[in-house]
Parts: C-alpha cells; structure tokens; sequence
C-alpha cells in the first residue's frame, strides 16, 4: 500500500522529504466534517449494490467506481477492481486494485496488487501478487490462502503483505528500515444459519519505521515511521420478500511520526475513528422501494510537536430514500441529516472552536439498470437549512 503525499508533504520516500507547512494537509477537512452526510449517506452504496459487489466480487471480475463532489473544489472517489480470469483448470489470473478516496480517511491511499492464485485440492488455492511499482524501494509482495464454497460467493482469503521490500537496497535518501512494514490482510463472506451472511475485510500490520542518517542525502527528513490499519465487520440479512438487513462497524487507526533536520517540524500524529452503522432496503409495492440507514461516527485525532492540537467528534446522522421502479430504471428522493458535535483545541487560542450544528440535505438521483450485471446511479444534493454546499454524485458498478 502507498500513503499519496499529503499536500505540502511527501510520504514517497524516493522524492526529497519537505517541511510541513502551516495549511496542514493533516487537518484539511476538520471545518468541513459536516460533509459527513456526503460521505456516510448520501454518497454511500445502496445496500443492494453493496450485497452484490461482496458476493460476487471474486466470481469473475467485478469493477466498481463511486465519485461525488465534498466541496467546491474537492472530488472523491473510490475504485475497486477485482480479477479473476481463469486460465485453465488450474490456474486464475488474479489482480486487485483499490483506492480509497473518501472523506472520512486522513488520507487517501491506493493498492495495486497483480499475480496468479493456483487451486489445490477441490475448492481452495493459493496466490501470490505483486504491485510492479515504477520505484523498486515501493515494491511489494502479497502471499495467501483462499477457501471458496458456492461457486466463489462465499470466501476466505487471508494474505501477508511484505511491503517496499526492496527498500533498504533501492531507495536513494539513505534509508534504513528499523521495521519492515507486515500486515496481515484478509477478506471474508460466508453464510450463517437463518440466511445470515457474515462479511468482514481488513489490514492490520505493525507499519513502517526508518531512519535516514546521512544529511547530505536526506537533507530534511532524518526519520519517520507511520501506520495504517483498518477493519470492518457486516452482518446481513436478505428476506424472501427482497428486503435486506445490516449492521456493521468499521475502524480506522493512523499515524504518523516524523523528526526533521530543522527545528521546529518534528510532529507525532494519531488519528482514530469508529463507526457503527444500520441500513434497511424493503420494496413497499412492486414498484414502490423504501431505503433507511443510520450511523454514529467517533474520532479522534492530535499532533504532537508541530501544529500542536487535539480534535473531537461525534456524531448521528441518518437518512431516508425512497424510490419509484420502473423496468429498467428508478428515480429516487432521498433526505439526509446530520447533528455533528465537533471540538477543535489548538495552542493558538483563537484558533480553536467548536461546532455543534444541525445539517441536512434533499438529494434526487436517478438509476439505470443496462443489464443484471452492470448499473449505473447519478444524483445531485443541495444543504436545505444551512442553504450551503450541494454537490453531485455517480456511482457505476459492474461484473464481467
């Protein structure tokens, strides 16, 4: 996994290493976490496409992009593709890209990973993939295990991840590994009794520590470690009638510690959050579908050293959708809103604030099926009682 430069920064280590600056990339997005009803509600997957992109995500090949405006100049978006291409009865072509734009991550990140899986005995494999990085330092291996059962829709795969396995030898600032940067990955679908399903995907490692002692070569940076782990637990339910259940929860933990050359820059930054989350889709007649969801958002976040601060958050939000089917296609008007209660405290005192306001939003989107295996959603939104931001969203999803 890659950690994209965060503004002013450079997190690539094969690039010279630059001091923070006061618009701190760390803090972007602290004034505008209204835009949590973007993120969670408004811009998040219909429960529906969700159940379908985990149960068929490793059948064949599966491709999903979801994009939308979080502010007059910011644009998000999140691409997962997934490959599975048979080769013969033994052997599958496998590749797996994602890139997590959302605004609720500290930063964005992306994963690249291409190989082969080979089967062993009746419904297991293993695989091994590569990300084949343009900078060798940056390279990374990925061993695993996988189980199948029902054609590949229920799944466990778990994996090692050796990342920027060449470093110490490649990289061009000097750098010597203090830890090598090991995670343990995984990905799971399986059916419980009761036509539960349990799915849960995640990244957990130690991170990455390393030092860079030569000045003339690193001339800012002298060291750095930093961490990135995540993880999600969904429980669902689909009736016979069509309506689907679920619950889940998911966890982030970042941070990043840095010590420069010049005085004043060294900072040791944390950020952690916990969301726990409901959605409900029923069709109320046959042309008539009804979708409700509702999460509650815990951060917290603080740097230690430069820009010196500690930020606080909690929040309810929810939403409600409701839209008309036709054949094909739907129109839908959906309604979003939000009771943030954030806390910002800094060493500067007016820098520091709090907020508390209440915030919601009227979208209208329209869905267009081409096929069973391909859709596409766009909508547009607009804030109804701060009347501020409004922004647009399209959501394409497909198996192939």
């Amino acid at each position: 996994m890659k950690y994209l430069a965060l503004l002013t920064m450079v997190i690539a280590l094969g690039a010279r290493a630059e001091l923070p600056q006061e618009d701190w990339a760390f803090e972007d997005g602290y004034r505008n976490d209204l835009l949590y009803v973007h993120a969670l509600a408004n811009y998040s997957w219909d429960l529906q496409a969700q159940f379908e992109w985990e149960r068929h995500q490793f059948t064949n090949n599966a491709l999903r992009v979801n994009t939308g405006s979080v502010s007059s100049d910011r644009l998000f978006t999140d691409i997962d593709l997934s490959v599975n291409e048979s080769l013969n009865d033994k052997w599958r072509f496998s590749g797996r890209f994602e890139r997590d734009g959302q605004r609720r991550r500290t930063v964005t990140t992306e994963q690249l990973l291409l190989g082969f899986e080979r089967s062993i005995l009746d419904n297991s494999a293993v695989f091994v993939t590569v990300n084949p990085e343009y900078d060798k330092s940056f390279m990374d291996v990925n061993v695993g295990y996988a189980l199948y059962r029902s054609s590949r829709q229920e799944y466990l795969r778990v994996s090692v991840l050796l990342e920027d396995i060449n470093f110490e030898s490649k990289n061009d600032l000097g750098g010597v590994e203090e830890q090598q940067a090991l995670s343990l990955e995984w990905v799971a679908r399986w059916r419980l009794p009761g036509d539960w399903v349990v799915y849960s995907e995640g990244r957990v490692g130690q991170g990455v520590e390393r030092r860079f002692d030569d000045a003339s070569v690193s001339i800012e940076l002298a060291y750095q470690a930093q961490r990135n782990n995540r993880a999600e637990l969904r429980l669902s339910r689909q009736s016979e009638d069509g309506s689907l259940w679920s619950v889940w929860g998911e966890w982030v933990d970042f941070e990043d510690e840095r010590q420069f050359r010049s005085p004043g820059f060294d900072y040791d930054y944390a950020n952690r959050e916990l969301t726990l989350s409901a959605e409900h889709v029923r069709l109320l007649t046959e042309r008539h579908r009804l979708r409700v969801l509702a999460h509650y958002v815990a951060r917290e976040a603080q740097s230690i050293g430069f820009n010196a601060h500690r930020y606080a958050r909690q929040e309810v939000l929810g939403g409600a959708f409701y839209e008309y089917l036709r054949a094909n296609s739907g129109i839908s008007v959906g309604y979003a809103l939000g009771v943030p209660d954030f806390e910002y405290v800094a060493a500067a005192p007016d820098a520091s604030y709090s907020l508390g306001e209440f915030s919601d939003k009227l979208i209208v989107g329209f869905r267009y099926a081409f096929s069973a295996r391909a859709h596409v959603r766009a909508s547009l939104s607009q804030e109804v009682s701060q009347r501020g931001f409004g922004g647009g969203a399209v959501q394409f999803q497909m198996f192939f």
